[in-house]
């Protein structure tokens, strides 16, 4: 058994970018690898044009789109549990959509990475608006080798770039 107690990206923490992310796009709903994208997008937003990231730069950091669908769909799973988020069964699949219960929720959170976190949300749907899913999932796969990779960590300001 182990009981090591993460603190940071956990089911609960992962949990509130779920939300933020749901509540946002109402009254559409994501399958996993769009809440994927977002969670990545949310804390990310250098990498697609923003101004600073909310979460450091570091090498390989596009390894997470890979790593957190597990915990993804475990912060699902309890999110459901407490009735702020439901499955919607949809042409495309399993999606996910918030509830009437998430945004009372939200709205008694108040720390600053919240705040940060709701602003970015607000930028990434404004900046992807127009995207269909395919349009989002290649914009993914043509720029991830730049997120982070980690010659381009490592060279930056070696090269006239």
């Amino acid at each position: 058994m182990n009981s090591q107690i993460k603190v940071f990206n956990n089911e609960v923490e992962i949990g509130l970018r779920i939300l933020i992310i749901l509540q946002a796009i109402y009254p559409k709903s994501f399958d996993v690898e769009m809440i994927n994208y977002y969670d990545y997008f949310i804390l990310h937003t250098k990498d697609i044009g923003g101004d600073k990231s909310l979460h450091a730069d570091v090498p390989n950091r596009f390894g997470e789109l890979v790593v957190k669908r597990d915990l993804i769909r475990s912060s699902l799973t309890l999110l459901i549990t407490k009735n702020l988020v439901e499955i919607k069964y949809t042409d495309n699949g399993i999606e996910y959509i918030a509830t009437e219960s998430t945004a009372p929720f939200l709205d008694t959170l108040s720390e600053k990475y919240i705040d940060r976190l709701s602003e970015n949300i607000e930028w990434v749907c404004s900046r992807f608006k127009d995207y269909s899913y395919e349009e989002l999932k290649m914009y993914v796969n043509e720029n991830k080798e730049q997120w982070g990779s980690e010659l381009s960590y490592c060279t930056a300001g070696l090269t006239n770039e």
